[in-house]
């Protein structure tokens, strides 16, 4: 190995959980490396008063009964501290969780330098989708063994810090002058792991350096990135509209074929006469998916560009974070124009959209309009957010005689409640104000303030006299002040412009106002409208001519969208086959796949995540000893690292989620032999918004809550036809579909889906 000449201890734990204090640290281990040699190794089992989470069990295999007899981490505190040493770098793969836990057990080690290798790696490694040790391990070939333990893990990590290293070695010496500099003010871990490359006069970029980012999973283990080819016109998928009155929505039942939007395209950029907007609900995974003609222009939403006075003043600082430094030499090294561009990674995304993403006022973001096309492709929210601000080019730009075409308009609702909202998020706040101590301090106390509203409770609704206290009136001031400095622009301006109208308490009426505490820790702010529709039709409907492509059969159950007394027009269908095979077997269950896995690639939905839980801790090592792949949602790492060991298992292989996650999965054509729906998808009846939204119908469940699950199911349904193999089955499991009235009409619904 590689290693770099200064003092190292690379540490790991494992333990009960997340929480520092509340969850304890059930083994310790680290090497210690001197001189770029190993100089000592420990590890040991701490035992803890209670008994180990089951699910914990499965995913270290260190049982409860195994801590019997074994020390406290209190008896062995200064033994470990001894091994770290006392002026080591400390490192490890996201270390910051370690460190906390640690602190948590009373050691506290936040003064000493350190170095996080998968913030490292998604500097050297552009190339790969996920950066968990686990994933990496297999597409490096690292020594990770055992997985999931402390001295595995530290192994592993050793490994990865060596291999990064040696492409930090590569840069030519302009470059790694550069990262010498950009290092130099940050954290002291980067700083001195930094100061100790050495140049070798190379001038080359390095390969890995030079070409595109090409951020896909791997095919198999280590054989190179997968790409998506653009999905042609399906079987039969005939594409024709005529543009409908100002004031009339064209109403168009889509169907399944996954190239009916990319047909539709095509279409629109040859009618040269007429201006279409074409909006979809996910712009940057529906571009990597189409192919996209000439005379199409893509509106990238402001969040996702770049905001190149901001990226200057962010460059101009004197001191970075470490989270700063490493996203500041991925500026300079990929020079990114969307966040898509490039490998952001973990608490980046926090001053990304604190500090660099643009905002509708960004001279980057209004360029777009210049010199528009006939087509313009773009996304709901910001499609609906500029059509409500007047001053607005984009809102110039599209006049009467345009068209506008929405795509999955079930989805609109959603996109609507969010282009029409507010929304603080405290923590790219905060990472804002990092270096700022004004800001900084009022950010602590927005902290307190909501924190003490909430009262610990996971969603608390903002009432008027939470708004009306001094406190309020106080922040309100402030806030006032703020934004009359002009040093206060960009995203740092939107978040302190959107908590004005939050917490003014003459703007509690008519809308849904909440603090939000989310399980990953963050604290959000928002305030929505109640109902959308009204402001559907002012913004949009009633001056220009609209098309909405909705699931078959739901002309009547958008009412959210399309307001009482709406014109429609509903005599227009898409025409296509459907892609998919729709059955119910009874006698097929959960357990019985988990038991007997099928041949293929086999996706299961699962509306709780307890459900996953338990199959997680029953089935992991029983499918493990017969070679099958099992990927629990939540349990298997993120979304990324998911995706990714999914792509590269063999058959058979298993992957568990939620209905609500693998909307957003995307994956290569034919990927996925069958999704498995265990129960109909309704959305969770004490959502913060929509339980609110309920409470306009007499029937909440048949006129609200029903025809928002068959949209689901319908686009479910969608999403998997985009990747499912040419014999993609979906099985779908709810019994309530033959035992139930509601149920029944579900079931005679998708059967009407089904190429069978």
């Amino acid at each position: 190995m590689n290693l770099p000449q200064i003092p190292l201890c690379i540490l790991d734990t494992e333990t009960t959980g997340f929480v520092p204090k509340v969850n304890k640290v059930i083994e310790f281990a680290s090497v210690r490396i001197e001189g770029g040699e190993v100089v000592d190794r420990y590890e040991e089992l701490l035992s803890i008063p209670t008994d180990i989470p089951a699910v914990v069990e499965m995913i270290t295999r260190i049982k409860t009964d195994d801590l019997s007899g074994k020390p406290t981490f209190e008896e062995r505190h200064d033994e470990i501290l001894s091994h770290i040493g006392p002026d080591t770098v400390i490192v490890g793969q996201n270390i910051g969780y370690d460190l906390g836990m640690l602190k948590g057990e009373g050691m506290d080690l936040s003064d000493r330098p350190w170095i996080d290798t998968s913030m490292l790696a998604s500097l050297v490694y552009p190339e790969l989708e996920s950066y968990s040790l686990p994933f990496m391990s297999a597409v490096l070939n690292l020594n990770h063994t055992p997985k999931h333990r402390a001295m595995g893990d530290v192994v592993a990590t050793m490994e990865l810090l060596s291999l990064c290293y040696e492409r930090l070695q590569q840069l030519p010496d302009e470059m790694m002058a550069q990262a010498k500099d950009v290092m130099g003010k940050s954290s002291e871990g980067y700083r001195m792991l930094f100061e100790s490359l050495e140049g070798t006069g190379a001038s080359a970029v390095p390969q890995w350096l030079s070409g595109p980012v090409l951020r896909q999973a791997q095919d198999d283990m280590g054989s190179g990135p997968k790409q998506f080819p653009g999905p042609g016109p399906g079987p039969g998928c005939k594409i024709s509209m005529e543009k409908p009155d100002a004031g009339t929505v064209q109403l168009l039942e889509e169907p399944l074929d996954p190239g009916t939007l990319q047909s539709l395209i095509r279409e629109a950029a040859k009618d040269t006469s007429t201006t279409q907007w074409i909006a979809v609900k996910n712009l940057e995974a529906t571009v990597k998916r189409l192919s996209v003609p000439e005379g199409v222009r893509i509106l990238h939403p402001p969040f996702q560009l770049i905001d190149q006075e901001a990226k200057e003043k962010l460059m101009s600082q004197d001191v970075f974070t470490a989270d700063e430094a490493t996203l500041a030499l991925k500026l300079l090294w990929y020079a990114p124009q969307t966040q898509d561009d490039f490998p952001i990674h973990g608490d980046e995304r926090s001053v990304w959209t604190g500090k660099l993403a643009c905002t509708e006022e960004s001279q980057t973001y209004l360029k777009q309009f210049e010199d528009l096309p006939s087509v313009m492709l773009l996304d709901h929210r910001q499609l609906l957010s500029f059509l409500a601000d007047s001053d607005h080019c984009g809102h110039e730009a599209l006049t009467p005689d345009a068209h506008v075409i929405i795509d999955d308009a079930s989805m609109l609702e959603d996109t609507a409640t969010k282009a029409y909202g507010w929304s603080c998020d405290l923590d790219a706040l905060r990472a804002a104000a990092q270096g700022d101590t004004q800001l900084t301090k009022f950010v602590d106390v927005v902290f307190l303030f909501f924190e003490r509203i909430r009262s610990d409770q996971d969603i608390r609704y903002l009432v008027e006299p939470d708004l009306t206290t001094p406190e309020a009136k106080g922040l309100r001031e402030q806030l006032a002040a703020l934004l009359q400095d002009a040093q206060y622009d960009g995203s740092i301006r939107k978040h302190l412009s959107n908590l004005v109208s939050i917490l003014d308490p003459q703007k509690l009426s008519g809308r849904i106002a909440y603090v939000e505490h989310t399980y990953r820790g963050t604290l959000y702010v928002t305030s929505v409208p109640e109902a959308v529709g009204i402001f559907l039709r002012e913004h949009l409907y009633d001056s220009i001519p609209t098309t909405l492509l909705i699931p078959p059969g739901s002309a009547q159950t958008l009412t959210e969208v399309l307001p009482q007394g709406q014109d429609v027009l509903t005599d227009e269908t898409l025409e296509s086959g459907s892609p998919l095979s729709i059955s119910f077997p009874e006698e097929l269950g959960f357990q019985k796949i988990l038991s007997d896995p099928p041949d293929g690639k086999t996706i299961i939905l699962a509306n709780s995540k307890r459900m996953i839980e338990d199959a997680f801790i029953k089935h992991t090592i029983p499918l493990e000893e017969r070679g099958v792949e099992l990927i629990c949602q939540g349990l298997s790492g993120g979304m990324g690292r998911s995706r990714a060991t999914f792509m590269a298992a063999s058959s058979p292989a298993i992957w568990i989620q939620t209905p609500w996650a693998f909307e957003g999965v995307d994956l290569p054509p034919g990927e996925a032999d069958r999704l498995v729906i265990l129960t109909m998808p309704f959305d969770h009846p004490s959502h913060a918004i929509l339980s609110r939204r309920a409470e306009h119908f007499r029937d909440a469940f048949s006129q609200y809550s029903l025809p928002r699950m068959k949209h689901r199911l319908f686009r479910l349904l969608r999403t998997f036809a985009k990747f499912a193999s040419g014999d993609g089955e979906v099985l779908i499991l709810d019994e309530r579909l033959k035992t139930k009235k509601y149920g029944k009409e579900v079931r005679s619904y998708l059967e009407g889906l089904s190429r069978e």
